[in-house]
């Protein structure tokens, strides 16, 4: 390789997905975080019980999919992790409100397009560090001295 891509790529639209995906889930944690008692309810009627460590749970994994995502850290993880938090999202949707697709009808078109984003970010994550090393780690790669 003759020369290495830039850590941070501002006109990379990787780049700007990733930040976005990232930056999605601060209203989610801080609605969270401003009321409990509605979002547990919220997580008791969608099926997860008891409500409270499920929420505190999901508080706990948006962060850090918010972190990793928008600071590209691990994010080969963070994007599966944050898709897997947006397929938990997608299936509480389903649970309170059936089968809707449409966001502005309260369905679950919002969520399953953030979930597939999040989830080809980390795919393209695992692809560049496989172009980049040669090979894939289980976290952070090392260039192999010959």
């Amino acid at each position: 390789m003759s020369a290495s891509k830039p850590k941070f790529d501002p006109f990379d639209p990787v780049v700007i997905v990733r930040i976005l995906c990232g930056l999605l889930f601060v209203p989610h944690i801080l609605f969270k975080l401003n009321a409990m008692d509605g979002a547990a309810a919220f997580f008791a009627k969608a099926g997860f019980d008891p409500a409270y460590p499920f929420l505190l749970l999901a508080i706990f994994a948006e962060s850090l999919s918010a972190i990793g995502l928008v600071f590209n850290v691990a994010t080969k993880w963070t994007g599966l992790l944050a898709a897997a938090v947006m397929a938990g999202a997608t299936k509480a949707v389903l649970a309170t409100k059936g089968a809707i697709w449409l966001w502005n009808l309260g369905g679950i078109e919002y969520n399953v397009v953030w979930c597939f984003l999040c989830f080809v970010i980390a795919v393209h994550a695992w692809r560049e560090e496989y172009r980049t090393y040669g090979r894939v780690s289980l976290l952070f790669p090392k260039q192999v001295t010959a």
